[in-house]
């Protein structure tokens, strides 16, 4: 037999799912406003740009960082001693 608890706890859970927005039209997200600017477009009206060598230094710099975090990855014995 189905205990009354057990169908009201359900029936809460699912009264939850319908008010959280996890569930129901998706169309919504799916729709792309043609007219709205591009971060482009942004960044140029507020006199935001970067050059060619400014893109280079910070590849160079995600490089580096990456090469880094690769090196800690690789270290097998780390230790902490308290004082």
């Amino acid at each position: 037999m189905v205990n009354f608890k057990h169908i009201g706890i359900i029936a809460i859970l699912l009264i939850g799912l319908a008010f959280s927005g996890c569930v129901g039209d998706q169309a919504a997200d799916d729709e792309v406003d043609a007219d709205a600017p591009t971060a482009d477009e942004i960044l140029a009206e507020e006199g935001v740009g970067l050059t060619d060598s400014e893109i280079e230094d910070l590849e160079s710099d995600l490089d580096e960082l990456e090469a880094t975090l690769s090196e800690l990855d690789d270290d097998e014995n780390l230790t902490i001693e308290e004082v």
